[in-house]
Order: C-alpha cells, then sequence, then structure tokens
C-alpha cells in the first residue's frame, strides 16, 4: 500500500453531496426501469437538505440478474456528507439483505473498542462489503467514498458483463 492510499484514508474526509443530475447524464445508458406484476420498480427518490435516498435500477446484468444500486447519504449542518452507504444489490426478485447484496461501500465507524478484530481496517471509517456470500466482511475502502465512484465501479461490471466476485 503507498503512504498516498493510507494518507487519503482520513477520517477528517471533507465528501461532496451526489451530483444526481451529472451522474443521470454520465451513467443514464445504465438505468432501466422495470415493470413488476403488482408495482413497478422506479429510481425512487428523496432529498432533503438532511439525506438522500435513492434506488438506482440497472440494465439486466447477464450473471446478477436485475439490480440496482441503494444510495443513502446524510448531511451535517454544513450540507457535507457524514455518513454514506452505497449498496449494490439485486432488487427482482426481492429477497433477504444478504441474499440480494451484491457490494457495498459506507462510512458508520466499527472503531469500538469492543469491535471484533475482522472487523477492523485501516481505511475506518470508510470500508467495502465485498463479499457477495457474506455481508458482514469488510476491507479498506480507497476507491469507492462518493455516489459517482459507486456507479464508476458498478459500470465496469455491467458494460462487460464480467461477474463481481469480491
Amino acid at each position: 500500500m503507498t503512504d498516498s492510499k493510507k494518507s487519503s484514508s482520513t477520517k477528517s474526509d471533507i465528501l461532496k453531496p451526489a451530483d444526481i443530475d451529472e451522474i443521470l447524464e454520465q451513467y443514464n445508458h445504465l438505468l432501466k426501469t422495470y415493470p413488476n406484476q403488482k408495482n413497478a420498480v422506479y429510481a425512487n427518490y428523496k432529498r432533503t437538505i438532511k439525506r438522500l435516498d435513492v434506488l438506482f435500477p440497472f440494465i439486466e446484468h447477464p450473471v446478477h440478474g436485475i439490480t440496482g444500486l441503494h444510495a443513502l447519504e446524510k448531511y451535517d449542518e454544513a450540507g457535507y456528507v457524514r455518513t454514506y452507504n452505497y449498496n449494490w444489490k439485486i432488487i427482482i426478485p426481492k429477497m433477504g439483505v444478504q441474499k440480494h447484496h451484491i457490494s457495498g461501500w459506507g462510512n458508520e465507524p466499527h472503531d469500538d473498542p469492543g469491535t471484533p478484530e475482522e472487523f477492523k481496517i485501516e481505511t475506518e471509517p470508510h470500508h467495502h462489503h465485498y463479499d457477495l456470500n457474506d455481508r458482514k466482511k469488510r476491507r479498506e475502502n480507497y476507491d469507492v467514498r462518493t455516489l459517482e465512484q459507486a456507479f464508476e465501479f458498478i459500470s465496469y461490471y455491467l458494460i462487460s458483463g464480467k461477474e463481481y466476485k469480491g
């Protein structure tokens, strides 16, 4: 690991809120709505001065199927991102949290004294839930700390059709 990567993992990172218009312009070709028998899955969008909560449904992936990116950002008084969670998951069919998980990133801290060793990482609080079969597993997160970076990561798999293996 390089020193530049280590220095980029500080807790005091200032993260700006997602620019939804820019993201939609850049990644619109990866988004799709899906009719369902009872209702439809659309890009649900809720934004206030305190939080963003949005689900972006993606084009169908040849291995993972119909997936989406659920983004949750909570903002501080100055309007910067205090906490974020970006979760790439299977959205159709609906499944439990563990079964629909593909990959996820967040910055909720896990540095309490009682935290098990396997959950402690160098980039705390930034972490990556990388394991498709075990959402509890975490590793360092140097690359995805914004919604745009999550789109960039996932777009590789959507465009290439390659399976994400963690």
